[in-house]
C-alpha cells in the first residue's frame, strides 16, 4: 500500500539520525515487545507488518520503532479474541478468565525461533528473468502489503543474481505464491535524478511479479 512506512526518497522528513555503537534495545519494555512478538507467531495473523502499515501516519510518525511493533500486536491480539480492549487499557485479565500457567524457559524460545516458518521455498519454479536482464519495476499500487519501494517503480536497472524461491509477501489467502526473488541494481541517477553521483547504485531484492522487461 502507498503509506507512511515507504519512506524511501521522501524529503523534509529532516536529518536521519545516527547513534554510534548503538544498543540492539534501549529499554527493559523493548525487550518484552521482540519476546511477545517471537512467542506469538502473530496469532496466526500472518507476519506483522502489514498490521503496522495499518497505523495512521500522524500517529505512525510520532512512534519508535518498538512502539509500532507493540501497536500492532495489541491489534492482533484483540482481532484474535486472546483479548480485549478493555483488558489490556486495565492491564488484566476479566474476572473468570481462565489463567494460563505456561512458563517458557531460555530452551523452548530458542525452539520457537528456529521453528519461525521460512518463506524460503524448495521447489521448482521456472525463473522469468536471468542474471543480466534489464529490467523495469511495474507500475502497481496495491491495497495491501508490498515489498516493492515506491521509487523502483517505472524505473530501469539490471538483474545481478537470483536469490532463489520465496514466497510472495503480497500473498493473501491460504495457497502461497512461490517465486523467483532477484538482487536487482538501479543507477542512484535513475532512481534521484542527475544530482546523484554518476558512480552511486542501489541494489534492491525485488520478486518476480514487480518486474516487467525493459
Amino acid at each position: 500500500m502507498n503509506g507512511i512506512h515507504d519512506m524511501g526518497g521522501m524529503q523534509g522528513m529532516g536529518e536521519i539520525g545516527y547513534e554510534e555503537d548503538a544498543p540492539m534495545f534501549h529499554a527493559d519494555w523493548e525487550v518484552r515487545v521482540q519476546a511477545l512478538h517471537a512467542a506469538s507467531g502473530s496469532f496466526r495473523g500472518g507476519p506483522l507488518r502489514p498490521t503496522i502499515e495499518q497505523i495512521p501516519a500522524a500517529a505512525y510518525l510520532q512512534m519508535t520503532y518498538y512502539e509500532r511493533w507493540l501497536t500492532a500486536l495489541i491489534e492482533r491480539l484483540v482481532q484474535s479474541g486472546i483479548s480485549t480492549r478493555d483488558e489490556i487499557e486495565q492491564g488484566r485479565a476479566d474476572a473468570g478468565t481462565a489463567r494460563a500457567d505456561v512458563t517458557v524457559g531460555m530452551a523452548t524460545a530458542a525452539d520457537w525461533l528456529l521453528r519461525t516458518p521460512r518463506t524460503e521455498r524448495q521447489t521448482q519454479v521456472e525463473a522469468r528473468f536471468e542474471v543480466g536482464d534489464r529490467v523495469r519495476g511495474r507500475n502497481i499500487h496495491p491495497a495491501g502489503h508490498t515489498r516493492m519501494p515506491r521509487y523502483t517503480r517505472l524505473r530501469t536497472g539490471s538483474i545481478e543474481r537470483d536469490r532463489g524461491v520465496f514466497m510472495l509477501p503480497d500473498s493473501e489467502g491460504p495457497e502461497p505464491r512461490p517465486q523467483h526473488v532477484y538482487l536487482v541494481r538501479f543507477s542512484a541517477r535513475e532512481l534521484w535524478g542527475e544530482t546523484a553521483h554518476v558512480r552511486d547504485s542501489v541494489r534492491i531484492d525485488m520478486w518476480e511479479d514487480y518486474l516487467e522487461p525493459a
